[in-house]
């Protein structure tokens, strides 16, 4: 069942110039002169988004679920994203397994029963300080969900689901002031609501 969209970002906020290219039978706009493109740059700062999924279990026994992230252009590297899991106030990694098939990558997790738990996905940029210097990782995407396991004897669970993106903003790490700031923001949903009844096809 279909979730939302995702994006996760380590990237400058302004476009790099040598990466603009023009409509087809378009001519390129020309570049802005030297001393308004240094007063632009100034204004730019670097972005670090994640993917945020709140997954409450209504039920009274606990849920394991599956989503699957599909991405194509770029598809989504296991060596540079991590996906977590917080429900005891501990991020628990959760390893993605890539479906060569149709270019999925899935995580499973549980959720315990009348529990909640938030679900992540972002730029693994503590394995990989390098996505920090580059800054030109950006993967997109939409996110589905399914039930992997339930406890025996049920075949169908009720959950909220509320999907948000989440980035911090920051200028120069080197610096004193590195000029950090934060924002969140909700996603909506292919329901259009956050209960989701999801149950074995």
């Amino acid at each position: 069942m279909l979730v939302s969209t995702f994006e996760i970002l380590v990237k400058s906020q302004l476009p790099n110039p040598d990466q603009i290219e023009p409509l087809p039978n378009e001519p390129l706009p020309s570049a802005p002169p030297d001393d308004v493109l240094a007063k632009i740059q100034k204004l730019g700062r670097t972005v670090i988004q994640g993917y945020f999924l709140t997954i409450a279990n209504l039920n009274d026994f606990k849920v394991t679920v599956s989503l699957a992230f599909t991405a194509l252009t770029p598809s989504i590297s296991l060596d540079e994203t991590i996906g977590l899991l917080d429900v005891k106030e501990t991020n628990l990694v959760i390893k993605g397994k890539p479906d060569l098939l149709d270019g999925k990558v899935r995580y499973t997790l549980t959720v315990p029963a009348n529990d909640t738990g938030l679900f992540i996905l972002q730029p693994d940029f503590i394995t990989n300080p390098q996505l920090l210097d580059n800054k030109d990782f950006e993967v997109r995407g939409y996110v589905e969900i399914s039930l992997s396991m339930l406890v025996k004897g049920k075949n169908a669970a009720r959950l909220l689901l509320t999907p948000e993106h989440r980035g911090t903003f920051f200028k120069d790490l080197e610096a004193d002031d590195p000029q950090l700031d934060q924002i969140v923001y909700s996603l909506p949903t292919a329901r259009g609501g956050s209960l989701f009844k999801l149950s074995y096809s």
